[in-house]
This record gives C-alpha cells, sequence and structure tokens, in this order.
C-alpha cells in the first residue's frame, strides 16, 4: 500500500476528461487497501441548507440560505456533513479526518446540524454534501500514475475560507503551481 492521501486533497489536472471530476477539488476522508472515499469540495448544488433540512423531515423552521455541496457521483441521494468538531472523536458514524474535521453522514451528524442551524449558531466551519466520490483498491493510485489527479496537503483555509469558484487554484497554490503550469508540464514531448 502507498502512503494514504487521506487526510488531504485532490485536485483534477486540467483538463481532467471526466465531467464529473473536471475542475475539482475533492477532501480525502480514507484511502487504504481497500479503496478511497472522498468529497467534492467546490460544486454547488441546486438546493440551500435550509431547503434541504426541510425536504429531510428537520421542518419548514430552517431558513438557512448556506449551499450544499455535490460531494461526487457515487450515491448522490445520500447525505454527508463535514465539520470542523473534534469534539465528535469516537463517536459511531464518525470518520475524523485530520486533527479538528470529521465527516458522517449518520442521522445523529444530521440532528446536530439541524439543532446548530435552528439555534442560529455559526455556520460557516461545516459543509452538507451529497454524494461522494469513491475508488475501488488500486484504483486511484492508477489515475494518479496516469496524471488526472495532484494530491496536496490538507488545508482547512481552503474548505471554509476560499469561495468555491477559486478552491481549484488556490489548491494548486499550495504546491506553488497553477493550472496553467500543470497544462504545460503534461504537453511538454507531445506532438
Amino acid at each position: 500500500m502507498h502512503k494514504s492521501l487521506a487526510p488531504g486533497f485532490l485536485i483534477a489536472s486540467p483538463p481532467l476528461g471526466d465531467p464529473n471530476f473536471d475542475r475539482t477539488v475533492v477532501l480525502m476522508a480514507l484511502h487504504n487497501d481497500d479503496g478511497a472515499l472522498g468529497f467534492v469540495v467546490n460544486r454547488v448544488a441546486p438546493l440551500t441548507l435550509g431547503e434541504l433540512l426541510e425536504q429531510a423531515g428537520y421542518g419548514s423552521g430552517h431558513q438557512n440560505e448556506s449551499p450544499v455541496w455535490i460531494g461526487g457521483p457515487v450515491q448522490p441521494q445520500s447525505g454527508w456533513v463535514v465539520i470542523d468538531d473534534p469534539t465528535l472523536s469516537g463517536v459511531d458514524g464518525v470518520i475524523e479526518v485530520g486533527p479538528r474535521l470529521r465527516v458522517s453522514s449518520s442521522r445523529d451528524a444530521f440532528d446536530r446540524l439541524a439543532e446548530r442551524v435552528g439555534s442560529g449558531e455559526p455556520t460557516d466551519r461545516f459543509m452538507v454534501l451529497l454524494g461522494y466520490s469513491g475508488w475501488a483498491p488500486t484504483q486511484l493510485e492508477g489515475e494518479i500514475g496516469r496524471g488526472a489527479w495532484l494530491p496536496t496537503p490538507l488545508d482547512e483555509t481552503i474548505l471554509f475560507d476560499v469561495a468555491p469558484e477559486q478552491r481549484w487554484e488556490k489548491a494548486y497554490a499550495l504546491l506553488g503551481l497553477t493550472p496553467t503550469n500543470v497544462m504545460s508540464m503534461r504537453s511538454i514531448g507531445q506532438a
């Protein structure tokens, strides 16, 4: 097994060719011999958090306009919470992604989120995602080997403090690169 890429980001190489992942940044939650699990963190879904909570049965009192994200093409009907909350360590159904980030699709995570939103607590350190991105054993390593992805370290600033349309470029900057640099490097030697 190669070194785990989780926690970290995968940055889609330009042009990737797969519309599900073109110009995306993927938060890697798990990566081991069984495969990999991640979430696209820069694609906005066509509904707000308030609308999603209402559709999920939490009532109509949630007027939160925070975006919901398209986490990936796999099981788009599933909901996931990514939250900066280290107190969730050791809770069933919670994946620890780095020292502070936690990911879960459990009803308990959504109950806590709905309570937080309903009480008016700040909503800037969490994301709700629909679906996920998954890779079978060795599939991700093969895609990286073909140049489809660039792994980078996790940077919570990019995740929570950078506008979604800028996350792809900012993730490249973690490596001291721009997408244009990468396109130029890939085309060297091609006729």
